[in-house]
């Protein structure tokens, strides 16, 4: 694809386009691509000199050219600048709650280490289960099942 003239250049975007509509068509799929890409079609001599450019471009990446057609009909397709507001306002909410979890799990360590602390060094003690298998074992107490298949394991992992 190097040193590609202009017109060949726009023939093989164009043809790239064309073969996107036919698989979507025939596939009853991404209707909103379809346009788009009918668009460009019919805008194909505005954009000559953006064909030849992307083809000068990615001349040495096998599959880029319809790979970037690809991704330029999906975001014109289903992007809209409310879209992007929300993404951003997304991406600032999960910072948020990243540092609300932080927080919290910092407090939740130190509330553990002052009730280890209670534990060990006072005559008090409460049901509070420091294992993952405890709580597995309190569980299933009452189940038989549980009593004669896995406690036994549970216990050797336990320890």
């Amino acid at each position: 694809m190097s040193q590609i003239s202009s017109a060949d250049a726009t023939k093989f975007c164009e043809d790239i386009l064309r073969q996107g509509i036919r698989y979507n068509v025939e596939h009853h799929i991404l209707p909103s691509e379809n346009l788009v890409a009918e668009r460009l079609l019919d805008r194909g001599v505005e954009l000559v000199g953006a064909y030849a450019e992307l083809c000068e471009k990615l001349a040495n990446r096998p599959g880029a050219v319809k790979l970037f057609l690809g991704t330029l009909l999906s975001t014109a397709a289903f992007w809209k600048p409310s879209d992007i507001s929300k993404a951003r306002e997304g991406r600032k909410r999960l910072g948020k709650v990243n540092e609300e979890i932080a927080y919290h799990a910092a407090r939740l360590g130190h509330l553990i280490a002052e009730r280890d602390e209670l534990h060990n060094h006072s005559r008090f003690a409460s049901d509070t289960h420091f294992h993952v298998c405890e709580i597995i074992a309190a569980a299933a107490e009452d189940n038989y099942l549980f009593k004669v298949h896995v406690q036994e394991r549970l216990d050797a992992l336990h320890s």
